[in-house]
């Protein structure tokens, strides 16, 4: 085929990142067809989603075309070249500002790049600009971002911007970050991957704390290969970062292959499988025999102490939530949503007794997780118990009864950022009104290779990851 013909063949819109680096790198396509081709996208249907706060259309274009030039010459890239990214708008961005979704952060742009943001463009990703967050993080809402898949809908959040931006495919991969469950809600919600890696993995330098002992940084893609990618360029020491892991960091994409035979996946039916909405509850018992097909042994399993999760983190984060926003929060309160204020002055109520209290609980349930996985390899659960709720909502109903929309969604999620362990979201189909499902695979510690190959297997098995929805008006999308 000639390469005008392959040319034509080519949408970097659906491909994955390992095939848009190599069209680039090949000559089929050059970076700068790549970033027009999102930066149309994004023109195209993000004012119905509004999943981006900052597009930098030039700035883009400008790296591409240097990345062009470089090609052409011969000279050798890195291994992201020509992967247009965005990042939620709690990363800094050298020249941009950091605004965190709130009123009461400064306009003043940002001085240098976050670690993350640095290994980024290292690696000769181009960023296409920021994506929403819930303010300061503190929410699952995202306003006033939509879901692709029903803009009646929340993305999640509080990453719902990323989730959104590569549900709908105006751009491969998007950064998010995850306090309870922040990267892993808007991916499940929005049908698309999510990863959480264990606490200290990615660097967080440069990036607005919520919670110190329970933010993580992590990637947004369409599959589990691209997050797999982007790991290998996120992950590593990072010594300007005082929760920085220095561990080694393996081939996250050598290892993706291994498939399931032989490993052994945990089903906690207690706290994860017992209060799930009936189309979740059948996905999820479809995900696992679809594994167990492919050669797994499906254990039942307990996780001591994992009730106390919700109350756990609703402790911590509300605490050093506080800590971190006191000066801004008396200042100006009124700048604030309503929500996040509030949720600010609960954890001015907590005594330090019951600050201490949490932390030393979380003893009991890091004991659990490691009991648990002395008999299992992974655990499988769903990622999220029910579908997106309406946009706007701040309640949902939760096993039956109604409970807080953080709270209803958050579940599920919070225990692997109690313990830090690594969780990985992956598509696992639509509930019977179209809206995405998602598969929840958690490993040990530092054994993130582990919970992709899983993911990866699963998703070898399941058609999901490669659904677009097409929006076609405000209040409704169709598959």
């Amino acid at each position: 085929m000639t390469a005008d013909g392959a040319r034509r063949e080519f949408d970097p819109l659906t491909a994955s990142i390992a095939d848009i680096h190599r069209a680039v790198e090949s000559g089929v396509l050059d970076p700068v067809e790549v970033v027009d081709a999102y930066l149309d996208r994004i023109g195209e249907v993000d004012d119905d989603i509004e999943s981006f706060v900052v597009v930098n259309k030039a700035q883009a274009r400008a790296v591409a075309e240097r990345q062009r030039d470089a090609i052409r010459r011969g000279e050798l890239g890195g291994p992201l070249r020509g992967v247009p990214v965005a990042v939620k708008d709690l990363y800094d961005v050298e020249g941009i500002p950091t605004r965190s979704g709130s009123l009461a952060s400064s306009d003043a742009p940002a001085q240098r790049d976050s670690e993350t943001v640095a290994r980024l463009r290292a690696a000769d990703a181009v960023l296409l600009g920021k994506t929403t967050t819930h303010e300061y993080a503190y929410g699952v809402n995202t306003p006033p971002t939509r879901n692709p898949w029903a803009l009646d809908r929340v993305p999640g959040g509080s990453s719902g911007g990323s989730g959104a931006a590569v549900a709908a495919r105006l751009v491969p991969a998007a950064m998010g970050t995850d306090t309870g469950g922040s990267i892993r809600i808007p991916a499940a919600l929005c049908g698309v991957t999510g990863l959480k890696a264990t606490y200290g993995r990615v660097s967080k330098r440069g990036v607005t704390v919520l919670s110190w002992t329970l933010d993580h940084a992590g990637p947004l893609t369409t599959t589990v290969a691209d997050c797999a990618s982007m790991l290998g360029v996120l992950a590593g020491h990072d010594p300007g970062d005082p929760y920085s892991a220095a561990v080694e960091v393996p081939d996250y994409t050598a290892l993706l292959d291994r498939g399931v035979k032989g490993l052994r996946l945990g089903v906690s039916e207690r706290y994860f499988a017992d209060r799930l909405d009936p189309d979740v509850a059948a996905a999820f018992e479809n995900a696992v025999r679809a594994l167990e097909a492919a050669g797994a042994t499906i254990v039942p399993v307990s996780f001591d102490g994992v009730e106390l999760c919700p109350d756990i983190v609703g402790v911590i984060a509300s605490v050093e939530a506080a800590s971190v926003h006191q000066a801004r929060a008396n200042e100006r309160p009124d700048l604030f949503g309503s929500d996040v204020i509030d949720a600010l002055r609960v954890g001015h109520l907590h005594s330090g007794v019951a600050y201490v209290d949490a932390q030393r609980a979380r003893s009991v349930v890091l004991g659990g997780m490691h009991r648990m996985f002395g008999s299992v390899d992974a655990l499988l659960s769903p990622t999220i118990a029910t579908t997106a709720p309406s946009f706007g909502a701040s309640r949902m109903a939760l096993a039956e009864r109604e409970i807080d929309i953080l709270n209803g969604l958050n579940a599920l999620t919070v225990p692997a950022n109690v313990t830090g362990m690594p969780a990985l979201t992956v598509p696992a189909g639509f509930d019977s009104t179209g809206l995405p499902i998602g598969l929840q695979i958690m490993t040990p510690p530092f054994e993130e290779a582990l919970a992709l190959a899983v993911g990866n297997a699963y998703q070898s098995l399941t058609d999901s990851a490669a659904a677009v929805p097409v929006i076609t008006s405000r209040g409704r999308t169709e598959q």
